[in-house]
């Protein structure tokens, strides 16, 4: 009985220590795995971005996540990750029902290479003097070439008891993004009422963009208010697929692909360039089209392990960057 006993015990001990080791692993993932976003108005969704980098030599896959409040919504980027690469985890608290601290977040399940569960918290103290509709600057898809620039106004009251209470400056974190605001009347108690207006200039964005209005009042030991902005920007050309994940590949193996190339108007691809020696791409015509196949080639090289290249096609569109374009892949023995 004694024995068996003993048995038991190194069973469960074996165990936890597998089951911390598997967590321990999965938190090494997560550089940031808590965020506090301070003092909002009430009617903002106060949004974070995760990141989850793959240091591991095997893929990493999302298989779920719960939610720790039904006011929360979660986007996730790529959900199979392979070694070198990352995603992202975006949690959103909506905050037009609560006020106060309001703790939330989410539990990331992953189930390779093999089962652990990450917590991710997400906490802000909401003002009840305070309100913000819409509770957030998201310009959703944009043109890259959108004329007029893209804008959004938002009204943000006051009904609290400080006489004179105003918003005394405003800040951006880049200069894409240019904020009005313009007070719309004042009450005797003090309470007051703005409109900010955001615009957007795209021009030399690709892809998601985000960016962040904050606002500074008077208020006496008062925090900044953050005010979230976001946009899905679009280019005039696009490449497909997007990133190239080309999974496990023998050593010396050779690996073609075929990429498209598109715009909704014809153009020519000036040139391809790679920063790796093992990746070579060819274009199939040289006169203007609105469709373009390109042949990407990889040697993989003799060393095992993550492999990552960078694809950049020019085109002869004025003012279109050249497209880039993330290649990975894991060469095996």
């Amino acid at each position: 009985m004694r024995r068996v006993l003993l048995f038991g015990i190194a069973g469960v001990i074996l165990l936890s220590a597998s089951t911390a080791n598997a967590q321990s692993w999965a938190e090494n993932l997560l550089p940031e795995r808590s965020f506090d976003a301070g003092t909002v108005a009430r009617g903002s969704k106060v949004r974070h971005t995760f990141r989850l980098v793959n240091r591991l030599e095997q893929d990493v896959h999302i298989a779920n996540w719960k939610t720790k409040c039904g006011c929360t919504d979660v986007r996730v980027g790529a959900r199979v990750i392979p070694p070198g690469t990352q995603t992202t985890i975006e949690a959103i608290i909506d905050t037009t029902k609560f006020q106060g601290f309001k703790p939330s977040g989410l539990t990331l399940v992953l189930d390779r290479p093999s089962h652990a569960e990450i917590d991710l918290n997400l906490s802000c103290f909401i003002r009840t003097d305070l309100t913000l509709e819409p509770g957030v600057v998201d310009f959703g898809i944009v043109a890259r070439a959108a004329n007029p620039k893209p804008s959004i106004t938002l009204l943000m009251t006051y009904t609290g008891t400080q006489p004179n209470w105003g918003i005394t400056r405003m800040q951006t974190r880049s200069a894409r993004v240019a904020a009005k605001l313009q007070e719309q009347g004042r009450s005797g108690g003090g309470q007051v009422s703005y409109l900010l207006t955001a615009r957007l200039d795209p021009s030399d964005v690709s892809g998601f963009f985000k960016d962040e209005i904050t606002l500074y009042t008077n208020d006496p030991g008062g925090r900044p208010i953050p005010i979230a902005v976001s946009a899905a920007v679009q280019s005039a050309v696009t490449v497909s697929p997007s990133p190239l994940v080309l999974g496990s590949i023998k050593a010396g193996q050779v690996v073609k692909r075929s990429l498209l190339v598109r715009s909704s108007q014809p153009f020519k691809v000036a040139s391809i360039r790679s920063n790796n020696d093992d990746v070579t791409a060819s274009t199939d015509a040289d006169d203007p089209r609105a469709l373009h196949t390109v042949t990407l080639s990889l040697k993989a090289p003799s060393a095992p392990g993550p492999f990552h290249a960078t694809l950049e096609i020019t085109t002869d569109l004025k003012g279109e960057p050249p497209l880039k374009l993330n290649t990975f892949a894991t060469v095996v023995p």
